[in-house]
C-alpha cells in the first residue's frame, strides 16, 4: 500500500494537468517574419468555445549579440493595433531627421527613435524598461503597418 500511494498521486496530477491544459487552445491564423520580428495573429479558444483574438509582436534583443532576450508586445483590441500603428507613422515621420526626435511608452510597449548617429534612419521597439531592444528600418516599419492593416480582427 505504502508504494502504492507515490504511484497514484503521479497518476492523478498527471490526469490533471492533462485536463488544465486541454482548457485552453491556441490557433495561428497567420504569421509572418518582417526582418527581426515575429508577428502572430492568434485565436485563443476556451473550454466553453469562446475564441479570444490578438496580435502578438515578437522582438529580440539587437543590443547584444549574444544575449538572446526576448519581449511580446500583446495586442487584443483592434484599438490597441490602431495605437500601435500610429505610433509607428509617428516615428516614421521623423525617422529621416536627424534634429527630430520621439519617444512613445506605453504599458506594453516604447518607441523611440535611435538618434545621433549619421544616416541612422532606424526606429527602436522596446519593453517599458528599455531592457530589450529591437531597431527597424523604415521598409519593415511600413511593412508591419501594412501587415496589421491587412489584418481582419476577430475573424478567421
Amino acid at each position: 500500500m505504502r508504494k502504492l500511494l507515490p504511484l497514484a498521486i503521479l497518476l492523478l496530477s498527471f490526469f490533471c494537468v492533462n485536463s488544465i491544459s486541454a482548457q485552453f487552445k491556441s490557433i495561428f491564423i497567420s504569421t509572418e517574419e518582417i526582418g527581426t520580428l515575429k508577428c502572430i495573429y492568434l485565436k485563443n479558444v476556451n473550454a466553453n468555445n469562446v475564441s479570444e483574438y490578438g496580435v502578438d509582436v515578437i522582438y529580440k534583443n539587437q543590443q547584444f549579440v549574444y544575449k538572446q532576450e526576448q519581449d511580446t508586445i500583446h495586442l487584443k483590441s483592434k484599438e490597441l493595433i490602431a495605437q500601435f500603428i500610429t505610433d509607428l507613422k509617428t516615428g516614421l515621420l521623423v525617422i529621416g531627421d536627424e534634429e527630430k526626435g520621439f519617444s512613445i511608452t506605453n504599458p506594453n510597449y516604447t518607441i523611440f527613435k535611435n538618434k545621433g548617429y549619421s544616416d541612422n534612419n532606424f526606429i527602436v521597439i522596446a519593453n517599458k524598461d528599455l531592457t530589450i531592444k529591437a531597431p527597424i528600418n523604415k521598409f519593415f516599419a511600413n511593412q508591419l503597418i501594412s501587415w496589421l492593416n491587412s489584418i481582419d480582427f476577430g475573424k478567421g
